[in-house]
């Protein structure tokens, strides 16, 4: 129901938020568990994590090891046990498993346990041979891994679903500078993990960028407002934030549990996109950048070199297969070669499996747009399920490629982008990539709108490049090809 709040001598009837309340019956176990969950210290995931290896040591032990005739020395259960323990909790540690914000992303919590099972196990070796001068069961190890990455993701998993049904309470403060982006992501339901209970402001807006957001009262009111709505977290817009007067009303809000952000920041982590309308050269000044770091370079080059080296070795199988299938459907040419831009604005020639009908694709550039007429059956299939491009691993051995990096784009169209979208080139300060956050974040692009929405995805990227995040990139890109191979 919309509220009424009196201004003056007038009652002004605002709009109902843009979601309603959680509904108390429906979400009352799930409220409990998320509410648990959060509560949760860090020692508890420690202790579950400790409980579990515990398990899969023990019982490989009865299995793999008592009673069995071994040919070498065999280290003794806790000696194994309590060395598994301590090389995964360092790892867990190094690798920011029992962050909290790991269990609001299925993609960050597999992403980061992988990695901690694949060190934990290394470590512990080193340590047996180097400094207990004895061996441990591969088959002991390999189980109490397994274990550990079944059960502990498993839970991990459903702590992050139950966290997720149960919306965090957000109100916006100063709707009048409040960006249509942040707006947009609320109306259109990309920030579910919020609940926007309204904004807070001096007096309702005008502007039809807030419409269908509920205003709930002045910034005087907000301690009232915080305790009746349960507020979680609140966003400030960039002219509130310059307001002594209204930020001594929101900091003591800090004090009462609540997370406040400003806008560019609360969209940022919870969209991972940058909002390209708000930023200024000085973005680029206080988001130091990492893209030129050496070190970072030649770490992303390593793993790029082993990455396309693993998909050239999988691909190869198919590669007769899909070359058979093109040839039959329209009888033109397998590959297909076209010029995109690269790194610092380089130009090269990027492969791909053709998909097109031949002649299809003219001097002036075009986008490509869902249910394309210009595809063939089988090309279809291959732009559903990524196969088109593995020609491009062959891009990344060359070096003009990446695994991850955003996509390159035609030169006629960069130029076209660069004079309608401001720092639309600095895209190109890292090499394109085979995949991208832009290209499982938004799938097609055929506006310069669009365009400007991938931008904010690829400069998120820029910012926050990492190993980490390229694995996180890579596993939700499988999960593509897998449901467009299905």
């Amino acid at each position: 129901m919309a509220s009424q709040v009196a201004v003056g001598t007038n009652e002004v009837l605002t709009a109902a938020p843009l979601t309603g309340p959680v509904s108390p019956i429906r979400f009352r176990v799930l409220g409990q568990i998320g509410a648990i969950v959060r509560s949760f210290p860090v020692g508890s995931w420690v202790i579950l994590d400790i409980a579990i290896l515990f398990a899969g040591v023990s019982l490989g032990f009865n299995l793999f090891v008592e009673g069995q005739i071994l040919p070498y020395t065999h280290v003794s259960m806790w000696h194994a046990w309590t060395t598994l323990c301590a090389t995964f909790i360092f790892a867990s540690l190094v690798f920011g498993l029992y962050e909290r914000e790991t269990l609001w992303s299925r993609s960050r919590i597999l992403t980061r346990l992988m990695l901690t099972c694949t060190t934990a196990p290394i470590i512990s070796y080193a340590i047996i041979y180097a400094l207990m001068y004895t061996q441990m069961s591969r088959r002991v190890t390999a189980l109490a891994i397994i274990m550990q990455m079944v059960m502990g993701g498993m839970i991990r998993l459903v702590a992050c679903w139950a966290l997720h049904r149960v919306p965090r309470n957000l109100v916006l403060v100063g709707p009048g500078v409040i960006s249509n982006a942040l707006v947009n992501a609320f109306q259109r339901g990309f920030l579910h993990e919020y609940q926007l209970a309204g904004y807070v402001d001096e007096k309702p807006a005008s502007s039809d960028t807030i419409s269908g957001i509920a205003w709930l009262g002045t910034t005087h009111e907000l301690p009232d407002i915080r305790d009746r709505y349960s507020i979680q977290d609140i966003v400030v817009g960039a002219e509130a934030a310059t307001d002594q007067g209204v930020m001594n009303q929101v900091l003591p809000c800090l004090r009462r549990g609540c997370r406040v952000t400003n806008e560019a920041t609360f969209f940022e982590k919870a969209t991972g996109q940058i909002l390209v309308d708000e930023i200024t050269p000085h973005w680029f000044l206080f988001a130091d950048l990492q893209v030129h770091c050496q070190r970072r370079q030649a770490l992303k080059r390593a793993f790029d070199i082993v990455t396309a080296v693993v998909g050239v070795i999988v691909a190869i199988p198919l590669v007769p297969f899909i070359a058979i299938a093109i040839k039959l459907c329209d009888g033109g040419p397998i590959l297909y070669s076209q010029t995109r831009v690269g790194q610092n604005g380089r130009e090269f020639k990027l492969y791909k499996f053709r998909t097109m009908k031949v002649g299809a694709e003219t001097d002036n550039p075009v986008w490509a747009v869902p249910n394309d007429p210009r595809v063939t059956l089988v090309g279809r299939f291959l732009r559903k399920s990524r196969l088109d491009e593995l020609p491009q691993l062959f891009n990344i051995l060359m070096g003009q490629m990446s695994v991850v990096g955003p996509r390159p784009e035609r030169p006629e169209l960069v130029a076209k982008l660069t004079e309608h979208i401001p720092y639309f080139n600095e895209r190109h300060l890292v090499k394109p990539g085979l995949t991208g956050w832009a290209q499982i974040g938004f799938r097609y692009g055929s506006t310069i709108e669009d365009a400007k929405r991938k931008l904010q995805f690829d400069l998120y990227y820029l910012k926050n490049i990492s190993i980490e995040l390229d694995l996180i990139i890579l596993l939700r890109t499988l999960g593509v090809f897998v449901r467009g191979a299905c």
